[in-house]
Order: structure tokens, then C-alpha cells, then sequence
């Protein structure tokens, strides 16, 4: 049996059919399969899990804390009528005999409206996965069930997620099963259906393990760059499973708390031109940028600690036009903090390892037949330094003529918003001159 834990929300799916879990206040449990009934008294707060390894303890939860809500939506298509008779016969668990009744009535009533928020978490689930969702009322202005409305459709692919059998079938896949690398790319597909998934990933005992070993796994193709292509198609479907947990608002925090993008450093310090190391490198700059996209001010003092700012710079000037953009954006949001900006002005060597590698840049910009993508993160970045006194001082003297005359102007012509920041840029180094 492979039980699969998440925060506030239980099922298992095993071999033979799928499982539910209830709890009185008595501490006894009872697990409902097709096979009958069985009853676990004396349940601890150490919750357990049973895998083909042993069973051990996964999380703590106090007994008045575990929720859980109605399951019989995923049991009707396993189990008969007759089944759910004789499983709710001789029980003693209110939470069985409850989720029982509520799916026989709503077997009856047929499905929910199709405005109505699909499953019935409990109030913790609620709060955590769809949160601020108002209740139903009438006599309310046009204007707030508008707004009601919105909020219920961008609830709808959040609760889903945690209905989906499908998705607790390649996490335990993943985790435990022989089909891991169909796992991965069927786990990232699933990402675009649904908003919650990084919350499930992050939430699942042992999904944080088993991508971070197909990451380390390939560690020993970097040097000598012995990587193939399956492989590197593998990590970064694995990769991309990180940056969804990375750019979820209730998983970041402790996805960069826990160090984790430490462990893509390796593949940001290849240097191998090879198609196979450029998806590695861009797709790891994926997940650095998912962190820093909302301007958090926690995850950029985590990044100052770390070596992401030379790497940025060494892959601006050697990689692809695609690596080069994200991580000119990462250095662009690392710029628009404060913190950041002045981490980069604090030592003259900071600064002109910063500016070099734009000023090259500029350079190649001006070859190009299309580099107003670039262009635009070269120029914020060159802005945000002029904020600072040092730096502005520094810029009148380095700052490249290509920036000051007519080349750009052209293909500036459609982009307002570059074309202000150059202008707002030259005119604040000539303030000062």
C-alpha cells in the first residue's frame, strides 16, 4: 500500500482500490477498501506510512487537528453500492459514517452546478489552498458577485488538484514506483492544470527527495561534459517540477529556506555550449527567476549569499540569447532591491564586473537585427544603478556611447517604456556633470 500524506487533506490510493482515513475522539481509525473493514485503535499522533522499505513516521499532527473531508466522490467508482453497506455497518467512526451519508446524497443530487466550487475541504484545507473565497449571498451588487464569480473560477483548478487521482498516482510513481521518468513528465504537464500542485509536490512525503536524486544523479556528466540528451531532458523535467514549487506564494518561503537552489549551481557553472548543457542552464535559471519574479526581499538576501550574481554574469556574456535573458532579469531583480543594489556598489570591483558585462553586451546588442529583449533589461539595469551616488558618478565615465547617440533609436521607436528609461538614465548622469 502506498500512502501518501499532505497537509490537512488525506487519501490513499493503493493496489486494490482507494482509501479513506476518519478519526473519532477516541483515536481510532478505520481504513475502507473493497475488501472490508479494518480498525487501527489507539492511533498516536505520529502519523505513519506503510511503502515496500517498512513503515516509519512521517508528520506530527495533533488528533484534534486532523481533518479530513468527504471521500466518496473517489470511492464510487471503485466500490458498489452493496460495498458501502457493509462498510458503514458496525461502524463506530463518525467521520466513516459521515462521509458515507454525504456521498450517498450526493449520488442522489447528481453533480454540483457548474459554479459551484468543486470538493468539500475542510476549513484549514480551505483557508491554505483557496484562500479568501467569500460565501454565496443574495442581494449583494452586480459588482461583488462579479468579483465572487472570478474568485470561485480561479478556485476550481486549485481543488481539483487534490481530486485528481491521477496526480497521487505518478507522485507515488515518482516516489516509490519503477515509471519515474514517465512520472516527471506527466507531473509537469500536469503543473499548467493545475494552480496547487506545487502545494501537493511540496507537501507529499519524499517528491522533494526524489527530484533533488535525479539532479545530484547527473552531477558526475558535468565534468567531463558526458551528458546525453535523455538524461538531460529527465533533470529538466525535474527542474521544472522545482520551479513550479518555486513560484507557488505557499511554497517559496520554504523552498529557498530549505537551500534547495543550491543545488543547481552546478549546472549554472557548466560552460559547455552543447545543446544538452544549455537546457540545463536555462532551465535552472528558470527556477532561480520563478524566486525572485514578485520582488521579495527574503529571497534576494538569500541570493546575496550565494555566487548567483557572478554566475549570471558569466552566462550573460557566453550563453544563448534565451539563458542570457533570464539571467539579465535575474540581476535586473536583484538590482530593484535595495539590498541588492547596494551589495553590487559597495566595492568599486563589484561595480565594474557589473558594468563590463553590459557594456559588452551593448556591444553585441548593436550586430543584432532584433535586440530591443535585451536591450530593455540593459538599460533598466544601467537606471538602477544611476540610483546610486557612487555608481552614477562611475557610469558618466563607463557608460557606452552606443547608449548616448542615435544607434538605438529606431528600434526604440516602438518601445515607450525603454525609451523613457534611457532618456530618464541620460538625463540623470548629465545632472550631475
Amino acid at each position: 500500500m502506498f500512502m501518501k500524506l499532505f497537509t490537512n487533506h488525506v487519501r490513499t490510493h493503493g493496489r486494490r482500490g482507494t482509501y479513506i482515513h476518519g478519526q473519532d475522539n477516541n483515536q481510532i481509525l478505520e481504513i475502507a477498501s473493497s475488501r472490508g473493514t479494518r480498525k487501527f485503535t489507539r492511533v498516536p499522533v505520529v502519523m505513519y506510512a506503510t511503502t515496500a522499505a517498512g513503515t516509519g513516521p512521517i508528520h506530527s499532527v495533533p488528533p484534534n487537528q486532523m481533518n479530513f473531508p468527504p471521500l466518496m466522490s473517489t470511492l464510487q467508482p471503485q466500490m458498489s453500492q452493496q460495498q458501502v453497506s457493509q462498510i458503514s455497518q458496525g461502524s463506530s467512526n463518525p467521520a466513516l459514517l459521515k462521509a458515507i451519508n454525504q456521498g450517498q446524497q450526493q449520488q442522489h443530487m447528481g453533480p454540483p452546478p457548474l459554479g459551484a466550487v468543486g470538493g468539500s475541504l475542510s476549513s484549514a484545507a480551505t483557508q491554505h489552498v483557496m484562500p479568501g473565497i467569500p460565501q454565496a449571498a443574495s442581494g449583494m451588487p452586480l459588482q461583488l458577485q462579479q468579483q465572487q464569480q472570478q474568485q470561485q473560477q480561479h478556485s476550481q483548478p486549485m481543488s481539483r488538484a487534490l481530486d485528481d487521482p491521477n496526480v497521487y498516482h505518478w507522485i507515488c510513481q515518482l516516489t516509490y514506483g519503477p515509471n519515474k521518468e514517465q512520472a516527471l513528465l506527466e507531473l509537469g504537464r500536469k503543473r499548467e492544470q493545475y494552480d496547487d500542485l506545487a502545494v501537493i509536490l511540496w507537501s507529499s512525503f519524499g517528491v522533494m527527495t526524489a527530484l533533488l536524486q535525479e539532479i545530484i544523479s547527473v552531477y558526475p556528466l558535468l565534468s567531463p561534459p558526458t551528458l546525453n540528451n535523455q538524461l538531460s531532458n529527465r533533470v529538466c523535467n525535474a527542474l521544472v517540477l522545482l520551479q513550479c514549487v518555486a513560484s507557488h506564494p505557499d511554497t517559496k518561503t520554504a523552498f529557498f529556506q530549505a537551500h534547495i537552489p543550491l543545488f543547481l549551481f552546478p549546472f549554472l557553472n557548466t560552460t559547455s555550449r552543447q545543446r544538452t548543457f544549455e537546457y540545463l542552464r536555462l532551465t535552472s535559471l528558470g527556477v532561480i527567476g520563478a524566486l525572485v519574479k514578485n520582488d521579495s526581499v527574503e529571497v534576494v538576501n538569500f541570493l546575496l549569499r550565494t555566487d548567483i550574481i557572478p554566475l549570471c554574469l558569466r552566462i550573460m556574456e557566453s550563453s544563448s540569447e534565451l539563458s542570457t535573458t533570464v539571467a539579465i532579469f535575474i540581476l535586473q531583480k536583484i538590482l530593484l532591491d535595495d539590498n541588492g543594489l547596494q551589495y553590487i556598489c559597495a566595492t568599486q570591483e563589484r561595480f565594474h564586473s557589473v558594468s563590463q558585462v553590459l557594456t559588452n553586451m551593448v556591444e553585441q546588442l548593436t550586430m543584432q537585427q532584433t535586440p530591443g529583449r535585451l536591450l530593455k533589461h540593459v538599460v533598466r539595469c544601467y537606471l538602477r544603478l544611476s540610483d546610486n551616488l557612487e555608481a552614477r558618478r562611475l557610469l558618466q565615465q563607463v557608460l557606452p556611447r552606443q547608449l548616448k547617440d542615435n544607434t538605438f533609436t529606431e528600434i526604440l521607436q516602438d518601445d515607450l517604456g525603454t525609451k523613457r528609461c534611457l532618456a530618464q538614465l541620460l538625463l540623470t548622469l548629465n545632472e550631475d556633470q
